[in-house]
C-alpha cells in the first residue's frame, strides 16, 4: 500500500470539501478588481458604482459626489443631486464649466434647462443661482479650483 493519492482520490476528495465550504461573496473592492481583471479592463481605469456612498451635503437639499479626477486637465467630474426646491447660490468660476442635466429640471440663472439639456459656462464667468423646483440630477466637468470651493 502506498501513501500517495491517486487522481481520482484526489477529485473525490476536491468534490467533498468543495460541497461542505459554505461560499461567501468577496468585498467590493476585491469584486471590483477580480472582474476587472476577467474583463481585461485597462490598468488604471476606475468605477464609481451608482448605489455606494460617497455623497456630501454642499447646501441644504444639495448633495455632490466626485466620480473623478483628472489632474493633467485640472478637472473634477461630479454629480450633484439637487432635492425639489433646493438653490445653489450664484457664483464665479475660475476655468470652465460644463453641466448635464441627467434628470429634473433646473434653472442656471436665466437659463431653464431639463433632462438631456447640456449647459457650458466659461472659465472667468459669473451666473445666477441654480435652481431646482422639481429636483434634478447634473453631471459636471468642472476646474479643480472651483471644485475645491463647492
Amino acid at each position: 500500500m502506498t501513501d500517495l493519492l491517486a487522481l481520482d482520490e484526489i477529485a473525490l476528495l476536491d468534490s467533498l470539501i468543495a460541497e461542505t465550504i459554505e461560499p461567501i461573496a468577496p468585498p467590493a473592492a476585491l469584486k471590483t478588481q477580480i472582474v476587472a481583471a476577467v474583463r481585461g479592463v485597462p490598468q488604471g481605469s476606475s468605477t464609481v458604482r451608482a448605489d455606494e456612498g460617497g455623497w456630501s451635503q454642499v447646501a441644504k437639499g444639495i448633495t455632490v459626489k466626485t466620480l473623478a479626477f483628472d489632474r493633467t486637465r485640472r478637472t473634477a467630474t461630479l454629480l450633484m443631486k439637487f432635492a425639489p426646491g433646493s438653490a445653489m447660490p450664484e457664483h464665479d468660476h475660475h476655468g470652465p464649466e460644463q453641466s448635464y442635466v441627467v434628470s429634473g429640471s433646473c434653472h442656471i440663472g436665466s437659463v431653464s434647462l431639463r433632462a438631456g439639456d447640456f449647459h457650458t459656462a466659461p472659465a472667468g464667468s459669473h451666473h445666477g443661482a441654480v435652481v431646482s423646483d422639481e429636483g434634478c440630477l447634473l453631471l459636471l466637468v468642472v476646474d479643480q479650483d472651483d471644485c475645491r470651493a463647492a
